[in-house]
């Protein structure tokens, strides 16, 4: 079982997303950011998807390096339920590994988003 675990303030992703606006286009792909961006409130959406994406990075050793933040999309299925799509780099090594579906579980407070990414190896 493979398991990757990430926390991050909202108001952080906030901070970071006001002071340097750029940032949002070098994490976020353009569907993750109709999606946060059709709320009231973008930030704790946003900062979910950050840690998803931080959380695959702790997956698997090959994904903590050379993996680039477009690599790994966070969004919504028919459900509601969130799901992962790797692109490129994230897509080849995912298949190299032998990694199964991902499932990812993604949560936040008020001032907290958290994610869970799970895998099985083979």
């Amino acid at each position: 079982m493979l398991i990757g675990i990430d926390i991050v303030d909202i108001k952080r992703i906030k901070d970071v997303a006001e002071r340097t606006p750029r940032f949002l286009d070098r994490v976020f792909t353009g569907q993750e950011l109709r999606y946060c961006f059709q709320k009231a409130n973008p930030y704790p959406s946003l900062a979910v998807r950050f840690a998803s994406k931080e959380a695959m990075r702790k997956l698997h050793p090959d994904f903590s390096a050379g993996i680039r933040f477009h690599e790994v999309e966070v969004f919504s299925n028919e459900d509601g339920r969130p799901e992962i799509k790797l692109h490129g780099r994230a897509l080849d090594k995912w298949k190299k590994n032998g990694i199964g579906p991902i499932t990812i579980s993604l949560s936040h407070s008020k001032e907290q988003a958290i994610a869970v990414a799970a895998a099985v190896k083979g």
